[in-house]
């Protein structure tokens, strides 16, 4: 037939997923922070004013019981700042296996170290712009942080197994993706660094919703 435009037909083909993870979101409701433990009388001398803590916030994780949990944040490097005379973020959240840097932006010393069992470090003095070594985490609890020039100062970091965690807000609010369908303990260990937990379903495609409290 004259004037017929034929146009090949190009069949298009992709595999879907057979499943799209789903997810946990929710509130932490947080309780005070614990004040820094400083020598009695102690005054630090700085060359600019003190800054203020971050808010107190929570980290949630879910836990699975028995198998073998995926290792998809074990690269990660957290860069812990020392700003304004604190650490900042004051509380990670790592999965085994990551590391963090402690880069100083202030104006003077600070020597970054920690005698906690599960990782023990002291970095030494540095100043600004000086590389900080990188540390490597791999045990899983918690490891507490400190400046051996300034004791108000302290970070918390917490080393965990699975990789499904988050960092609330001020608010206690969070959300975690990318878990499989499956039942979890979730857990939160709260500013007083006290720990609360529960139980939460995930299934494939969806959010499930949660509130922890003491």
């Amino acid at each position: 037939m004259k004037g017929l435009l034929l146009i090949p037909l190009i069949v298009l083909s992709w595999s879907l997923p057979a499943f799209a993870a789903g997810g946990v979101q929710g509130t932490v409701v947080l309780d005070s922070q614990r004040p820094p433990a400083v020598d009695a009388g102690y005054k630090p001398k700085t060359v600019k004013p003190i800054e203020g803590e971050e808010p107190g916030v929570a980290i949630v994780w879910l836990e699975m019981s028995g198998g073998t949990y995926p290792q998809t944040r074990t690269g990660e490097v957290v860069k812990i700042q020392q700003r304004g005379y604190q650490f900042r973020p004051s509380l990670v959240a790592l999965q085994k296996g990551a590391s963090a840097e402690f880069p100083n932006n202030d104006d003077e010393f600070h020597n970054v170290f920690s005698y906690s069992k599960l990782r023990r470090f002291d970095l030494g003095r540095f100043r600004k712009n000086e590389p900080s070594p990188r540390i490597n985490f791999d045990k899983a609890g918690l490891v507490k942080i400190y400046c051996e020039i300034h004791q108000h100062m302290r970070c918390r970091v917490l080393v965990l197994d699975t990789p499904w965690f988050a960092v609330t807000d001020a608010q206690g609010r969070f959300k975690i993706s990318g878990v499989p369908a499956g039942s979890y303990q979730i857990k939160a260990l709260l500013p007083s660094e006290k720990t609360v937990q529960g139980q939460v379903t995930v299934t494939d495609g969806k959010t499930a919703s949660v509130q922890l409290s003491r």
